[in-house]
C-alpha cells in the first residue's frame, strides 16, 4: 500500500518515471510549481498519513542510519551511499514525502530531514536474496531550485515541525 502526504502534492513533485530508475548520479530536476502557503491538514488525514512510519522499508531505513553514524560493520556497500552526503542530516529524523514502488523491486522512499530540510532525498530499499532481506540498494538528492525548496518547507511546515513520528 502507498502512503503519502494527505493532498498528494509533494509526491507528484518528488517522485516520476525518470526517479523511479534511481541513477548513480544526481537525479534531474523537472519543472514544477508548489504552492507557496502551507497546507493544513484533517487530524484524520495526519493519522493515515502517520502510517507510513509503520513500514519495514521506512523503519530500516532509519536503522541504515544509525548505523553509519555508529561505525557498525557488514554494512558497507549501503554505508557507501550514505558516505555521499553530509552526516549531519542522518542525525536529524526524517519525514517521508513518497512511498513508492520501484518497477525494478523494492520502494522508493522521498524524505526531507527535520533539522535540515535543505534538500530532499530518495533512497530506493529493496528485498534482496532468497530471505528478502532490506537493503539500501541507492540513496540520492532529489535536485530542486532553492525557491522550490522553501516552498516545501513552507508547505509542509507542520509534518516537518512533527517530532513525535518523524523517524
Amino acid at each position: 500500500m502507498k502512503y503519502k502526504f494527505p493532498l498528494i502534492v509533494l509526491s507528484a513533485v518528488c517522485i516520476s518515471a525518470s526517479c523511479q530508475q534511481f541513477p548513480n548520479s544526481q537525479i534531474q530536476p523537472q519543472r514544477s510549481s508548489i504552492p507557496d502557503e502551507e497546507v493544513h491538514f484533517t487530524p484524520q488525514q495526519l493519522k493515515e498519513y502517520y502510517l507510513v512510519y509503520s513500514n519495514a522499508d521506512v523503519k530500516y531505513l532509519r536503522t541504515v542510519m544509525d548505523a553509519y553514524l555508529k561505525g557498525a560493520k557488514g554494512r558497507e556497500a549501503e554505508f557507501e551511499q550514505l558516505k555521499k552526503f553530509d552526516k549531519e542530516y542522518y542525525k536529524s529524523k526524517f519525514i517521508v514525502a513518497s512511498r513508492d514502488g520501484n518497477p525494478f523491486g523494492g520502494t522508493m522512499i522521498t524524505i526531507m530531514f527535520e533539522d535540515k530540510p535543505d534538500k530532499v532525498f530518495v533512497a530506493w530499499v529493496y528485498k534482496a536474496g532468497a530471505k528478502g532481506t532490506l537493503t539500501l540498494k541507492g540513496f540520492d538528492i532529489r535536485e530542486y531550485s532553492p525557491e522550490e525548496i522553501a516552498a516545501l518547507n513552507k508547505r509542509y511546515a507542520e509534518i516537518l515541525r512533527d517530532k513525535v513520528h518523524a523517524m
